[in-house]
């Protein structure tokens, strides 16, 4: 492989390590990992903007399939504004039914594992937590 994609590669493998330390890791292929937080999926992806400055993108899967109400509308509007990282949608503003994601993207080819574990936990907990909350559980 050459330098960006042995470095992409390398911090993909890296980020599924650290993971496990979040939840339990599932899928991985050369492109991504799985892991399962709680009742959340994320998919965690790393992708090379530029010459030196991969990125990790998270996109976590926080509710499947709730009725779309202006309550749950504002309940995720009041739960994105709380968010220290990233940010909090419905897929489908219109639709009966939505599925809410939360995603966020951070340069992360550079961080050493204890601060990049740092901002997973923090990032995959608040989805994992927001879920908590829409669920009423």
């Amino acid at each position: 492989m050459t330098g960006a994609a042995s470095g992409t590669q390398g911090l993909l493998t890296r980020v599924a390590r650290l993971v496990g330390e979040l939840g339990d890791v599932g899928d991985e292929d050369a492109d991504s990992v799985i892991v399962q937080v709680g009742t959340t999926r994320a998919s965690l992806r790393v992708l090379t903007l530029a010459d030196g400055l991969d990125v990790l993108t998270v996109t976590q899967l926080v509710a499947v399939n709730l009725p779309n109400t202006s309550a749950l509308r504002d309940d995720v509007e009041a739960a994105d504004a709380h968010l220290s990282f990233g940010a909090l949608r419905r897929s489908d503003p219109e639709g009966v039914t939505t599925d809410v994601l939360q995603y966020y993207t951070f340069p992360a080819g550079t961080l050493d594992d204890v601060p990049l574990l740092t901002v997973l936990h923090i990032v995959l907990s608040a989805g994992a937590d927001t879920a908590r909350r829409l669920s009423g559980a």
